[in-house]
């Protein structure tokens, strides 16, 4: 995503009704032809949209922010999310169950791959102006201009996935869990240290090139209306990301 991380604009009160229309009857809909999982799947990502929208939760632009200009609220708002989640998922990793259902973690070797293929993503999201997350609920937020980004990001995913074997047939490292390989706790304390240390190092260079941290996000609006109109401090998109997921 590359939009700043800035309170969003303001928006009449009958766009999010019209959202809510739209979703009930695209929920009906899902449950008359296909069944009641993919109406939880479409509320799931509805919700994810909604937090990403209203808290202009950047992923790819927090690190370029924090880079041009030193300001790192993004990049702390991921580390509080990702340590919500490793604190969540983790213990079901580790116990290779979750509530009587069978958990696995996606675990991919890192190899030339994933560095040729971060690399043109970075190229092409610096060019397109957003990366998946942030193109599809800019999109979703009716910026027509994203269209262009959507189409070709769906172009290169099509033609990567059409020689995806050869890709992941390169040299790269060993797949490697730290759950199966540490356990739980140590790799909880690990993540946790990283996260923790990514934070500190983003504060203290912040505060010497700007001499304060960033304030917050602030609305004119309070509880139910905050909620529909944003913006949302990014604490709060970072702790719902955590949990939807």
């Amino acid at each position: 995503m590359s939009l700043p991380l800035s309170a969003a604009p303001e928006r009449k009160f009958g766009t999010p009704l019209v959202a809510f229309i739209l979703l009930v009857i695209s929920a009906l809909f899902l449950q008359s032809a296909v069944g009641g999982k993919q109406v939880l799947l479409l509320i799931v990502g509805a919700a994810l949209g909604l937090t990403l929208y209203h808290a202009a939760f950047g992923f790819t632009s927090a690190w370029r922010v924090f880079i041009n200009e030193r300001r790192g609220a993004g990049l702390r708002a991921q580390m509080v999310m990702l340590a919500i989640a490793v604190v969540l998922f983790f213990p079901a990793l580790g116990a290779g169950t979750l509530f009587g259902t069978p958990v696995t973690g996606l675990v991919a070797p890192a190899g030339i791959s994933v560095v040729f293929g971060a690399f043109i993503f970075g190229v092409g999201m610096q060019m397109g102006g957003g990366c998946a997350s942030g193109t599809l609920f800019t999109v979703g937020g009716g910026n027509a201009r994203m269209l262009v980004t959507l189409l070709f990001f769906i172009i290169g995913s099509v033609v990567a996935t059409h020689h995806a074997d050869w890709w992941f047939s390169l040299p790269s490292f060993p797949a490697t869990s730290i759950v199966k390989t540490f356990g739980v706790m140590p790799a909880l304390i690990m993540s946790l240290a990283l996260f923790a240390v990514i934070a500190l190092v983003t504060i203290k260079l912040e505060k010497r090139r700007h001499g304060e941290l960033e304030a917050a996000a602030t609305s004119e609006h309070v509880g139910l209306r905050r909620f529909l109109r944003g913006p949302w401090p990014l604490v709060w998109g970072a702790i719902t990301l955590a949990l939807l997921n």
